[in-house]
C-alpha cells in the first residue's frame, strides 16, 4: 500500500469526527436545557402542591406521631362552640425553641373546622398584644411564651416552656434531661380551660398536718388544671363557709382527727349537695369525729392494715403491696382487675345501719383472700375475706328540688401514696391509679360525660444509639463515613472513565 493511500485512509478516518463532535454538543445542550426545565417543574409543582394539597395530603411518620394531635384533643376540637386564638409571642422567623410545637400546633387548626387560629407576634416589636391579650395583667404574660384566649368567654391562660417540655434532674448527675414533651395536653387543657364559662376549685384542707399536694401530688394536680379545674388550699379553721365555686374538697392523709367546728361546717357544705374525697393510708391517726360526720353516708374509716393472702394479687411478692380490684361502678365502668398499686392499705367500712336514701358501693378490694390487721397487729388478723381498701357514697336524703340540685356524694380511699407522684411517674399508665382518681374527681364533681383529658406525654425522639458496643458503633462509623462514600467513590469513576470513551 502507497505512502498516498494511508495518509488518504487517515483523512478518510477523520470526516466523521466533526458531525460527531456536532451531535455531542447538541445532546449536551439538551441535557442541560432538560435538566434544568425538569428542576423547574419539579419546584413549581412542588410550590403548587404545598399550597393547594398540603393542609389536606400531609402525614406524620414520626415516632409516637410528634406532630400530630391525638384522638382526645380531636374530639374536644370537633365539640367546639367558641373561637379561640392561640398567639406564640414571639418571632416566627427567629424562633429556635418551638420548632416542632408549632408543627404540633398547625394540626390543631388543621382539625379544629375553622375554630381555633393561630398567630405569632413579638411583644418586643408589639408591646400592645400583651395588654390585648390580658388587660389586668393577671398572667404575667411575657416573650418566649403562648397565650391561649376566647374572646367569647374573655378567659386566657398562659402556656410556658416548663407546660410544653417536662424535664426531670438526673439524680446520679444532678443533670437536667428532657423527660417528655407535654405540649398537647397543656395546649388542649387551656382550650377547654378557655371555653368554659365558669371554673371549679378543688380545695385541699390544711390544719391537720396533710400531705402538700403540691409536691407530692403535682401529676394529679397538673391533670386536673388541663381538665378545667382550678386547684387551691382550704383552711377549715379560718372561714365560716365553704366557698360557693368548691367542687370537691380533698383531705390528703391528715394525721389529726377534725374538730367540731370543722365537722359543721364540712356538714353544712355536703348537705348543700358538696362532694369529699379522704385519702388516708394506715397510720396511727383515728378520727372519731370525721367518723360522726361519715356515718350519715352509712361509712367510716378504721383502725386496721390490709394485707394481699393472694400471691397473684401481690406486687413483688409484698403483701403489703397490693395490686387491687376495681369492680365495675359509679367509678369504673368495667371491673380493672389487679392493676391498681396500692400500698399501706387502710381499711374503709360499710356500715350495716342501711338507709334507703344512702347508697354505698366498693371501688377497690382485695381478692377473697384478703386479710384485715386489727390497728395493724399481725397476731389480731379476720380471716380471708374481700376486704375495701376504697368506697363511695351518695346521699340523696338531702335533696331538696326547690334549692338543691345535687345529692352529696363521699369517697374514701385507704392509701394515700397510690396516687403520690413517686408510684405514678415510675408506672404511668400501665396502672389504673390515675384513671381511678381522675374518674373519682369527675363523678365527685358531676362533670362525667364532658370530655376526659388523659393524654399521654410525647416521648422526644432521640437519635442516640443506646445498645451495642464501643467496636460495633467504630464500625458502623466506618461504614458509614468511609467505606460507603469510598465505594461511591469508585463507582462514580468508573461510569465517568466508560462514559468518556462512548
Amino acid at each position: 500500500m502507497s505512502i498516498f493511500k494511508r495518509i488518504t485512509q487517515k483523512k478518510d478516518n477523520k470526516k466523521p469526527a466533526k458531525p460527531m463532535d456536532r451531535r455531542n454538543r447538541s445532546l449536551k445542550r439538551i441535557s442541560i436545557v432538560s435538566t434544568i426545565l425538569v428542576i423547574v417543574v419539579l419546584l413549581a409543582f412542588n410550590i403548587l402542591f404545598d399550597r393547594l394539597l398540603g393542609p389536606i395530603l400531609k402525614w406524620d411518620w414520626s415516632a409516637g406521631e410528634q406532630y400530630s394531635v391525638g384522638d382526645v384533643t380531636k374530639e374536644i376540637l370537633a365539640s367546639m362552640e367558641a373561637d379561640v386564638e392561640i398567639v406564640g409571642l414571639f418571632d416566627e422567623n427567629n424562633d429556635k425553641t418551638y420548632g416542632d410545637i408549632r408543627l404540633l400546633l398547625d394540626d390543631y387548626v388543621r382539625n379544629s373546622n375553622g375554630r381555633v387560629s393561630l398567630r405569632y407576634v413579638d411583644p418586643d416589636k408589639t408591646p400592645a398584644i400583651i395588654k390585648e391579650i390580658d388587660p389586668d395583667g393577671y398572667m404575667n404574660l411575657a416573650a418566649n411564651m403562648f397565650a391561649v384566649h376566647c374572646p367569647t368567654t374573655g378567659k386566657a391562660k398562659a402556656v410556658t416552656r416548663t407546660d410544653i417540655f417536662d424535664y426531670k434532674i438526673n439524680p446520679q448527675t444532678y443533670q437536667s434531661y428532657l423527660n417528655g414533651i407535654i405540649a398537647e395536653q397543656s395546649f388542649t387543657g387551656a382550650i377547654k380551660y378557655v371555653q368554659s364559662e365558669t371554673t371549679p376549685v378543688i380545695y385541699f384542707t390544711t390544719g391537720h398536718d396533710e400531705l402538700d399536694y403540691k409536691t407530692v401530688y403535682s401529676t394529679l394536680v397538673s391533670v386536673m388544671q388541663y381538665n378545667n379545674f382550678e386547684v387551691k388550699t382550704l383552711d377549715l379553721l379560718s372561714i365560716d363557709r365553704v366557698p360557693e365555686d368548691c367542687s370537691v374538697i380533698i383531705m390528703a392523709e391528715p394525721t389529726k382527727d377534725i374538730t367540731t367546728g370543722e365537722s359543721n361546717l364540712i356538714g353544712a357544705y355536703l348537705r348543700g349537695g358538696g362532694s369529699l374525697l379522704v385519702l388516708a393510708g394506715f397510720g396511727n391517726a383515728e378520727f372519731p369525729v370525721l367518723n360522726g360526720l361519715l356515718a350519715d353516708f352509712n361509712l367510716a374509716i378504721s383502725n386496721d392494715r390490709i394485707r394481699e393472702g393472694d400471691d397473684r394479687y401481690r406486687h413483688n411478692n409484698d403483701a403489703y403491696q397490693i395490686r387491687a380490684i376495681a369492680p365495675a361502678g359509679m367509678i369504673s365502668s368495667s371491673t380493672v382487675d389487679g392493676f391498681t398499686l396500692v400500698e399501706n392499705a387502710r381499711a374503709m367500712n360499710i356500715l350495716s345501719n342501711v338507709k334507703s336514701w344512702v347508697t354505698t358501693e366498693p371501688v377497690l378490694t382485695t381478692s377473697d383472700s384478703g386479710i384485715s390487721e386489727i390497728r395493724g397487729d399481725v397476731n389480731q388478723s379476720s380471716g380471708a375475706a374481700k376486704q375495701t381498701i376504697a368506697v363511695l357514697s351518695e346521699n340523696k336524703g338531702w335533696y331538696d328540688s326547690q334549692s338543691i340540685t345535687q345529692s352529696a356524694k363521699v369517697i374514701l380511699i385507704g392509701s394515700s401514696s397510690m396516687l403520690s407522684d413517686t408510684i405514678l411517674q415510675a408506672y404511668g399508665n400501665n396502672i389504673y391509679n390515675f384513671g381511678l382518681f381522675y374518674y373519682a374527681v369527675q363523678w365527685l364533681s358531676n362533670a362525667e360525660g364532658e370530655g376526659d383529658l388523659i393524654i399521654e406525654a410525647k416521648q422526644p425522639v432521640s437519635y442516640y444509639l443506646t445498645k451495642g458496643t464501643p467496636s460495633a458503633y467504630n464500625f458502623s462509623a466506618a461504614l458509614a463515613f468511609i467505606v460507603i462514600p469510598l465505594g461511591l467513590l469508585a463507582v462514580a469513576l468508573v461510569v465517568y472513565r466508560r462514559r468518556k470513551h462512548l
